[in-house]
This record gives C-alpha cells, structure tokens and sequence, in this order.
C-alpha cells in the first residue's frame, strides 16, 4: 500500500505511545505457563503478539481477549501429538517458542515468513540433537534438558530469554553462561523481571552467568503492560526534529533498553523533560555525535533519520546485528536516504551520516516489508521540504497497526489512509 506524508505542523501536542511489544510477548508467554488463570491490561495488538498467541494457544493455553485485557488460563498438560506453530515474522516468537515446545517432548514444527526463517538459529542447532532447519520450517524433535549451557552473547538475546522460560520447568538445575560480547542484555532483564512476578526465580551469579533452578512452577498474576520505548523512539525522533510532543504514560523507571533513545537524543542537544503526563521531548538544532546500538539496535532507523537532517556526521558503531532483523535495516536505510539525497558511508558494523538542513527531494521510497523501516522513514517526511510518498506501508502492522491513524491525530497530513 502507498502513504504519503506531507509536511506539517502537529495540531496536537501529546500522544499515547502503545504498549510494549517485548514486554507482551513475556507476559503472554509466562501468564499461558501458569498454574491458573492470568489478567493481562493493556495490551495492544500487533501480528506479532497475535503470533506468539497463537502458538501458545496451540501448546493448550485458553487466550480470551476483552478489549485491551487478555484472560489467560495456563496449559495443564502437553497433548500426546505432533505441533505445528505458525510464528509469523515474528523473530522474538520463533525463538521464545523453540525451547518451549520442546518440552511436549513430541515432534515440533515452526513455520514463518522466508525473511523470518533466513535468521540465524546456530544456538539451538547446537543445543538440539534432533534439530532440522530449512526454508519453510524448523523441525524440533528433542525435549530440552537442564544443565549447563554456553551461548554466544553476540547474536541475539531472544535465545537466552527462550531458554530462560523454559529451563525452570526441566527436572534439575540448570545454567547459561555467555560467552563474549553481550548485546542486549535488557532484554534479558526483561525477561528475568517478568519470571519474578510470575513466581520464577532466576539468579545473576555474575554479569554473565545466570543460575536457574528446576522443577518451579508458574504461578498466574495480574500485570498491567508498560508503554513500549521502542515504538516511543518515533515521537521522541518527532520531538528532536523540531515539533515538540509529550509521549504520555511513559515509566522513567522502566527496564526497556529503548529507553537509551532519550540519552542518546540528549547527547545530540535534544530537551528532555518529565512532567506528571509523561516526558516531553524537544528539539532546536541536533549536532552530531558517536552512537553506540550494541544495546538497542531497534533505535537504528529512526537514530539514522534523525542523523541526516543533524549538523555534522554521526558514527553509529555496533551495528551489525541490524543486518539480520526484517529487512537488513542498514541497507535498507542506506538505500532510501540516499534517495532523499543524504550523505554515507557504511560497513559491515559502522554508519557515518552528514546531515542536512532538509529533506528536499520528492520520491517515492520502499519500506522494505520492515515496520521500522516504515515509521522512520515516515517521521522524517513530516518535516522534509516536500513529503515523501511510502511504498509497502502496511508493514506498519507488524508492530504498531494504528501508527498511521496515530500521526493523523495529531495533525500530520496524510494521504492512502483508506486503505488501511
């Protein structure tokens, strides 16, 4: 689908950022583990929450959904049969979900998208025996065992988060040792914070060293989801490029690693300001600077969008993990800006933009059928000289399905809103 975004001006000056996709994900995920009957509040619908919904549907958990509230009642016991879950595009389901249906101890099979099946799963093909991997499907036929586990930092954290959910239901104790560099050790924090309120205890040993003991029990809870950081990112990129908005509800505690996008825009001469609404985010003339996304590697685009229209050239270091996401979101950003007329260089891990006053070429760019792709490059039409017309638009519903609906409201000028 096409959108076009036209320059404009923001009528309104707040917006309610949705809830956390990561934290959904964990809470669904642990609520269907549980003994009982779980309330999740506030939850806002994506493709991929839905996917990681439908495969713990599949695994036996009854999901209910009443407006933004899921009722979920736990799985009491694994089938005696073959599984299939469809997982979608969803990269945090897929892996999330492959330790977990192990443990049926029956014959998995987990399908997605050809770009979702392309992502690298070297961890689990080294855990897993019994472990086939192709380009339609993974085959898991193996239960997962406790012990003691050695995983590359460097790859991505959803592997030990999946392992995490499911190593306290295994007999024994068990432990994860990460070896090398870690790259987003927020997310599993994330993860160990959601195992606590569901009544699962696992142990730091170390800052790389995580002890889990066996035979636990979920216990269900009632949890309300944050805002999501990682969809806020937009609305700050909003604020830093000149139209001042106050992003409601934010939590200045929370654990999410996005939430280095407010640091990061401070260091780029950003005003940052909390209030009792939420935080207010606003932005005169960005300068540029060093960006480290070892950490936070979803901030790449909309970080990049906002380094081109920033004076001076902004290294962004730390960056190949954004290679292996829905699109590679490097090239992908490399391809589109250089369409809009930006200045860059990039390698496998490092990106130097130099940016400019504005935008000032009309086109037409491609969102790569990647979500952030989409909502970056569409931040960055609202202040160009000309708009920008955005091909492949749709891919918005992956994470954030009324992004556009949210722009409007606010004043921005859109066109192809129809055909949402």
């Amino acid at each position: 689908m096409l959108v076009t975004i036209e320059p404009s001006k923001c009528i309104e000056k707040q917006i309610r950022i949705p809830s956390s996709k990561s934290l959904g994900h964990r809470a669904i995920i642990c609520a269907s583990l549980a003994k009982g009957t779980s309330h999740i509040y506030n939850v806002d619908m994506s493709k991929d929450l839905e996917a990681t919904i439908g495969c713990m549907e599949q695994l036996g958990a009854k999901i209910l959904k009443k407006g933004n509230t899921l009722e979920i009642t736990g799985i009491e016991c694994f089938e005696n049969r073959e599984y299939t879950l469809w997982c979608n595009e969803s990269g945090s389901t897929l892996r999330f979900m492959i330790p977990i249906a192990s443990l049926t101890k029956q014959k998995v099979t987990l399908q997605g998208t050809k770009r979702l099946l392309e992502r690298p799963q070297n961890i689990y093909q080294n855990i897993f025996s019994h472990f086939e991997h192709n380009e339609q499907e993974i085959v898991v036929e193996e239960c997962l065992k406790s012990g003691n586990y050695e995983i590359d930092g460097n790859v991505s954290s959803q592997f030990i988060s999946g392992l995490l959910f499911a190593l306290p239901l295994c007999d024994n104790d068990s432990q994860i040792k990460i070896q090398g560099e870690f790259a987003s050790k927020s997310y599993v924090d994330l993860t160990v914070d959601m195992l606590k309120q569901f009544g699962v205890v696992v142990e730091w040993i170390d800052d790389t060293t995580i002890f889990i003991k066996g035979n636990q029990i979920y216990q269900s809870q009632n949890v309300t989801i944050e805002a999501d950081y990682s969809q806020l990112a937009f609305f700050a990129g909003l604020g830093a490029l000149g139209i001042p908005i106050t992003c409601l509800h934010a939590n200045p505690n929370s654990l999410q690693g996005d939430k280095a996008i407010l640091d990061i825009l401070t260091n780029m001469g950003c005003s940052i300001v909390w209030n009792e609404d939420g935080v207010c985010v606003k932005g005169d003339s960005l300068h540029s600077t060093t960006i480290d996304l070892q950490n936070c590697p979803d901030l790449g685009p909309i970080l990049f969008v906002c380094a081109s229209l920033a004076e001076g050239t902004t290294h962004f270091i730390n960056c190949k993990r954004l290679r292996i996401k829905e699109s590679d979101r490097i090239c992908a950003m490399e391809c589109e800006l250089r369409k809009l007329g930006v200045d860059l260089l990039t390698t496998e891990d490092e990106v130097w933009i130099t940016g400019s006053k504005k935008w000032n070429t009309p086109c037409m760019v491609d969102g790569h059928n990647d979500h952030r792709i989409v909502m970056a490059l569409a931040i960055g039409a609202i202040v160009s000289e000309n708009g920008i017309t955005i091909q492949g638009a749709e891919a918005v519903s992956k994470s954030y399905p009324h992004f556009f609906d949210d722009l409007a409201k606010l004043g921005i000028k859109i066109k192809g809103l129809e055909n949402f």
